[in-house]
């Protein structure tokens, strides 16, 4: 998602209990109780993920953070790890071979990076650990007695949640790996952003502000009450101990320089979550190139399309032309949110013209809340598999006056439809596949669908003058940009300042709030264009082998069928449909 999908930063597969007793079966039966299995205890162990997916039944508790409850994680990742392997696969359908072996790639690479997800990036401005919690709140049903105990269960237990964080991130800090001030400060500019909203307007108690029906008049004045007082004497006051616990002890042990590669075994720990967004083997350097090409081959794109349009400037002249122009300019954040909301209107009904299969969409346009908007990008989160939970586009509109319209109908298309509420819906909704691989999810397939999806919107009804064609070229050249930029700062020695200049140079449209988000999240930008590239890709070789026989339709299931999957995985499938056709 130009953000990110939200659900994440990509959770993490947790896994079971040990006394679990092993399967012995080594048939499709065995396997699928095995899946099954797997998947109800991850949700016990993740109480946050099984929200996001619409079971409520550990609503009322969150993740264990304590060293204990994160060493026997480490344990169960092990321990999943050697069980999915002992079905022999020649046993297995190829349906279950290709789950066995996704569950098997995505253990490992969990394994590898585990102490990155959950301590270096637990401290960051997009997904941090307190951002997590009002993400949270925002998945939570509002409808039942049970609901609402739910709820205030959540705020009673936030002190120990931040007690246990703190103590994961004094471990990280004497290790180390800690992000450096530029994050710290933006982090905590949102948590003092937090602190001070008044109890009125914080999302935390949106939903006793106004009850369903069901809740009688009584009750509806205790259980306010109740959270009114949860939020003032545990909510606040733990929220101020995070506000000062960074303010010191993390402060004092902020790394030295942006870069990962700036820190002990920087340049490894890099590399681990280069493999874990792109799920690819390229190295920094290679990515890196790649930016630079891809660059280029926009910019070069960009400037035959001026050519079309008459006009004689530089890329940089017509950027600047459009900024001067009015028209290209929002009045106000609801103007901003028509005006998407009505683009997602216009592409809805051409969607059976590239799909064969589509969803019930129930999706809105919303902003995202001003505690957290000024540095946190548009993103978007699927709705719950049973619509008890709607899916948003959560919408930046922080100072709409210096937004341009050119490039929103390409921000649509990434984060609403096609793109992630639509592709994350159909996975989810998809028949005979285990639970696990319907709410699987990875960066480099979910972004790389998202900004493939901008290059669809000609065949959907909008990209109908050259800005907003410009505008859906400058969004690739952007999502290029990162490539650069990021290989940059964290393996390559880039100053921030060297960051911001090249960005300036070949991004201008966008805020230069994005750079700050590659210090706080390395490797998670490379997503983008890793992922569209090989889709991209796919679709060519398709083109190539079936001439007049291929169809977009078809090669759009084949992309979507499986849910989301590696790219590695993504390759092998589309290849082989191709080989047997």
């Amino acid at each position: 998602m130009s953000g990110h999908y939200t659900e994440g930063m990509l959770r993490p597969i947790l896994c079971l209990l040990l006394s679990i007793p092993l399967f012995a079966q080594s048939g499709p039966s065995g396997i699928r109780a095995f899946f099954n299995q797997y998947f109800e205890e991850l949700l016990r162990d993740e109480p946050e993920f099984a929200t996001s997916v619409g079971r409520h039944e550990y609503d009322d508790r969150w993740t264990d953070w304590s060293k204990a409850g994160r060493e026997q994680r480490r344990a169960h990742l092990a321990e999943w790890l050697r069980r999915v392997n002992s079905f022999p696969p020649a046993g297995l359908s190829p349906e279950d071979r290709l789950s066995a072996r996704l569950l098997d790639y995505d253990l490992k690479r969990q394994m590898e990076s585990l102490d990155l997800l959950d301590e270096l990036l637990r401290v960051t401005q997009q997904n941090g650990l307190h951002n997590r919690v009002y993400t949270v709140f925002d998945r939570m049903p509002a409808q039942t007695m049970r609901d609402y105990q739910n709820l205030l269960a959540r705020l009673r237990g936030v002190p120990a949640y931040i007690d246990q964080n703190i103590a994961l991130l004094d471990e990280a800090a004497a290790r180390g790996l800690t992000q450096p001030r530029v994050v710290l400060d933006l982090v905590r500019a949102q948590l003092q952003a937090q602190i001070g909203q008044d109890k009125s307007q914080t999302a935390l108690l949106a939903a006793f502000r106004k009850f369903p029906a069901a809740i009688p008049t009584a009750d509806q004045a205790k259980l306010r009450a109740a959270a009114v007082d949860l939020y003032d004497h545990q909510f606040l006051p733990a929220w101020r101990r995070y506000y000062d616990y960074l303010g010191t002890t993390y402060a004092r042990n902020v790394r030295p320089n942006i870069g990962l590669s700036s820190i002990a075994k920087g340049r490894e720990d890099y590399a681990i979550l280069v493999r874990f967004y792109t799920t690819t083997e390229s190295t920094p350097e290679e990515i890196h190139n790649l930016g630079l090409a891809e660059v280029d081959r926009i910019e070069s794109e960009m400037r035959a399309l001026l050519r079309q349009a008459a006009f004689s400037g530089s890329i940089v002249e017509y950027e600047q032309r459009l900024d001067g122009l009015p028209e290209q300019h929002f009045h106000s954040k609801e103007e901003m949110l028509a005006y998407c909301r009505n683009i997602a209107k216009i592409v809805e009904p051409r969607l059976p013209d590239l799909f064969q299969h589509f969803p019930g969409l129930l999706y809105g346009v919303r902003p995202i809340p001003t505690d957290r908007e000024a540095a946190t990008a548009t993103n978007a989160e699927a709705p719950a598999p049973d619509y008890s939970v709607p899916g948003w586009m959560n919408l930046n509109t922080y100072q709409p006056e210096k937004q341009v319209m050119y490039n929103k109908q390409a921000l649509v298309l990434h984060e609403a439809v096609p793109g992630h509420v639509f592709q994350l819906t159909i996975a989810r909704q998809l028949s005979g596949l285990p639970a696990f691989r319907r709410f699987y999810s990875n960066s480099a397939y979910v972004e790389g669908w998202g900004l493939y999806a901008e290059s669809l919107g000609s065949q959907l009804g909008i990209y109908q003058d050259a800005p907003s064609r410009f505008g859906q070229l400058a969004s690739e050249r952007f999502r290029a940009v990162r490539l650069v930029i990021d290989t940059g700062m964290h393996a390559m020695g880039w100053t921030r300042q060297q960051a911001i200049d090249y960005f300036k140079t070949h991004a201008p449209d966008q805020s230069l709030a994005e750079v700050d988000r590659y210090i706080s999240w390395p490797g998670q930008a490379l997503s983008y264009k890793m992922g569209q590239l090989r889709i991209s890709g796919l679709r060519r070789e398709a083109e190539q082998k079936l001439g007049a026989r291929f169809d977009i339709r078809a090669f759009h299931e084949r992309i979507l069928e499986n849910g989301v999957l590696p790219l590695e995985l993504l390759q092998q499938h589309v290849t082989e449909s191709l080989n047997a056709r």
